[in-house]
């Protein structure tokens, strides 16, 4: 039993390790979905501005304002360029995060299963303990033992 005892804070540990692994890679992902819908947004307004460019080309326009579009319309890709970078980043972010998550877990599970093992083999070895004390009460008693 006193293995058994001094093993329990140790999976205590390993169990709000995990948990704190869990929840960092549950904020990974967030962050990860956050950053693919500002990719989103952009597109969808790099769409919408393509749109009104070519309404406004229909019905002409200057040089001057095409340049302006034109540069807008590189500024958008840039930008679209860059959240793929970011978005890279937090993929292989949330990758790290779930593999340590994995690591922690697993041990927090084995763990779990070595005390459970520790516990069933402290519980025979007591009802051996008790069974010997019984047999040995019930031997020394008067009229109780072997003649």
């Amino acid at each position: 039993m006193q293995r058994v005892k001094r093993m329990q804070p140790v999976l205590r540990i390993a169990e709000l390790e995990a948990d704190k692994a869990g929840r960092m890679l549950a904020m990974a992902q967030q962050r990860l979905l956050a950053e693919q819908q500002k990719l989103t947004q952009l597109g969808d307004y790099q769409q919408d501005y393509r749109e009104r460019l070519q309404s406004a080309g229909k019905q002409g326009m200057s040089v001057d304002r095409l340049r302006l579009f034109d540069g807008f319309n590189r500024q958008l890709d840039n930008a679209m360029t860059h959240q793929k970078t970011v978005i890279a980043h937090f993929e292989q972010e949330v990758a790290a995060c779930h593999r340590k998550w994995q690591q922690l877990d697993i041990r927090h599970k084995s763990l779990e299963k070595m005390l459970g093992r520790l516990q069933l083999e402290a519980e025979k070895a007591q009802a051996r303990n008790e069974q010997r004390n019984h047999d040995e009460y019930a031997r020394r008693r008067p009229g109780g033992g072997w003649r």
